[in-house]
């Protein structure tokens, strides 16, 4: 009976095995399929270079913006730039996995978002050694393994967000700061830092990180419970155009939009929409087609002379009710 257990145990274990070895045949197979694609492509284009931008989120507003200002200056530069990356919530692939692609496409560089995680520095790692050169974007999350930055100063950007604050709340009321980043490290640690500083400078108010890294549900019920119990909170600073809408709606539904101001960084067409009807009071806008462009810049720079600027700021701009009517 014993050696029957047995049997069965080695032939399940060598079943296991016999799938994931299929499993990431197929994914190398496709992986290697899309690369010799873009490889074909290439041959038969005026292009010199091929570039890989990896987006936070394919399907986002603000990064098909990033992309066609990336696309623009690659068509202008000679540089074909092709967009990949998750395409939703349910698509888990990270960026890691397509920092491998990049590499697997044989691509001249890449430009990508990066999260700071093992698997994503193992991902720069084989990058650098096989010669492709990456330029983080948006969120410098890891300066030592990067060849350059392009994006906002989270410095910057944080004493602009706490003179909105200051702007919108009461001297002693509460402002409540979205945060993606939980561990408290990073950019966002920087930026609410900065908050903290600009707002504390001039004002009573009191300034708290929320916490949205528990999934959507989560964080509409625990927003809407601060909504209606914490009649001290006058503000929610939201950091991506998701929490911003989802900020909104709760407001609206909740009759709350005339006590809270939502303020925003990054904008939408339905962002700007809820400013120009007085539900979310302003928005810190980041040239998103001004950042794609000046990334590409930044490659063709570092693959023709083999150096960049460490560091490239992109610009940002305060919309509200009164210059968006202005616009018009």
């Amino acid at each position: 009976m014993h050696t029957r257990k047995t049997a069965i145990l080695i032939t399940l274990l060598i079943s296991i095995t016999l799938c994931l070895l299929l499993i990431s045949t197929v994914l190398l197979l496709r992986i290697g399929t899309r690369a010799a694609d873009v490889a074909l492509r290439e041959a038969d284009s005026d292009f010199r270079w091929h570039l890989v931008m990896i987006a936070k989120r394919t399907d986002s507003p603000f990064w098909r913006s990033v992309y066609e200002g990336a696309r623009e200056e690659g068509i202008a530069r000679g540089a074909a730039v092709e967009l990949v990356g998750p395409s939703s919530d349910a698509d888990k692939r990270t960026d890691a996995f397509w920092l491998d692609y990049a590499v697997a496409a044989r691509a001249n560089g890449a430009l990508s978002y990066l999260f700071d995680s093992p698997e994503t520095r193992e991902a720069l790692a084989l990058a650098n050694r096989r010669g492709i050169p990456v330029i983080s974007l948006e969120s410098d999350t890891v300066p030592d393994a990067r060849q350059s930055f392009v994006g906002v100063n989270s410095f910057e950007l944080g004493k602009l967000l706490g003179s909105i604050i200051v702007e919108s709340v009461d001297k002693t009321g509460t402002a409540l700061v979205l945060l993606e980043d939980a561990d408290g490290h990073g950019p966002e640690a920087i930026m609410l830092s900065a908050i903290r500083d600009t707002v504390r400078s001039r004002s009573s108010i009191t300034v708290l990180p929320f916490d949205t890294a528990g999934g959507t549900e989560g964080f509409e019920a625990s927003i809407r419970q601060r909504l209606l119990e914490d009649r001290n909170l006058d503000a929610v600073v939201c950091l991506n155009v998701e929490d911003t809408m989802r900020a909104a709606q709760a407001v609206i539904e909740l009759n709350q939009a005339d006590r809270v101001s939502i303020i925003a960084f990054r904008e939408s067409k339905e962002i700007l929409d809820f400013v120009r009807k007085g539900v979310v009071r302003s928005v810190v806008a980041l040239d998103a087609a001004q950042m794609g462009r000046k990334a590409v810049d930044a490659m063709i720079e570092l693959l023709e002379t083999g150096h960049a600027n460490d560091y490239v700021i992109t610009d940002m701009h305060v919309l509200d009710r009164r210059n968006l009517a202005a616009s018009r």
